[in-house]
């Protein structure tokens, strides 16, 4: 589906970054050794993961999304942009995935009115007691 390389010596306060950000599950500590377990895993959806594997050099991490259903373009590019914007925490040279051909940024429809405007002036002279 996607994977997002980076750098890390990963330490445990770069898992728990990697923890709070994608809600992964982590044992990089195995009982048993070799472990053919991924050191940590996250549910995206019910037939989806993102899996954290160990790269081919030293300090080399992947973050790696696989599926087993049929996910929506957008929905993969969502979870791709999740784990690019996690492993740039730990890496700033990671680079976040283009945006989708054809969407648009979400802007809204209609300009502010005066109703915001209104309610805001009439919380300001209540907190300034007028």
């Amino acid at each position: 589906m996607f994977q997002v390389p980076f750098r890390s010596a990963m330490s445990d306060a770069d898992l728990a970054v990697l923890a709070r950000g994608l809600d992964l599950s982590t044992h990089m500590y195995p009982k048993m050794r070799p472990d053919p377990n991924s050191p940590g895993v996250a549910r995206l959806d019910h037939f989806s993961g993102l899996f954290l594997e160990r790269g081919a050099g030293e300090r080399r991490w992947m973050l790696e999304g696989r599926t087993w259903g049929q996910p929506a373009p957008d929905t993969v590019h969502s979870w791709h942009l999740l784990a690019a914007q996690a492993a740039r925490q730990l890496d700033p040279s990671v680079t976040l995935p283009e945006p989708m051909p054809g969407t648009v940024p979400s802007i809204p429809d209609h300009a502010p009115g005066r109703t915001g405007d209104r309610r805001l002036t009439r919380l300001r002279r209540r907190l300034a007691g007028l």
